[in-house]
């Protein structure tokens, strides 16, 4: 089963809520996707994985390296991962929350987002 991308927008920053599963067969049209979806003037990305039932090896990898892209820009990565989400002990694992911070909700991960935001020097 191929992941589903649905894409939202909050205050400028887009919100990618993935549903099915994210492995080698998917991961790489998945990556761009989401690389293309945070413009510059974004503070970050926030990935839903309310809806995930699969993590595969190359889905961390790609979290990993999509959250070292955006933190050379400037921008950050925040995770929602419900309690009990079949990928929460996955990201358990590989301590994600260095790099892109879990957060239970996506209003906590949107908190957590706009804090970031307002540490940021305004837009020339």
């Amino acid at each position: 089963m191929l992941a589903d991308v649905q894409f939202e927008e909050h205050a400028g920053n887009p919100i990618a809520r993935i549903r099915g599963e994210i492995d080698m067969s998917n991961v790489g049209e998945l990556s761009l996707t989401l690389q293309n979806s945070v413009v510059q003037t974004a503070a970050g990305l926030v990935i839903d994985f309310s809806e995930t039932d699969y993590l595969d090896s190359a889905g961390l990898h790609f979290i990993f390296d999509l959250g070292k892209r955006l933190r050379d820009r400037g921008q950050r990565l925040y995770l929602v991962v419900p309690p009990g989400s079949p990928v929460a002990a996955v990201l358990d694992i590989v301590n994600v929350d260095s790099l892109a911070p879990r957060a239970e909700s996506l209003e906590q991960a949107l908190e957590r987002l706009d804090a970031h935001a307002s540490d940021l020097p305004p837009a020339p």
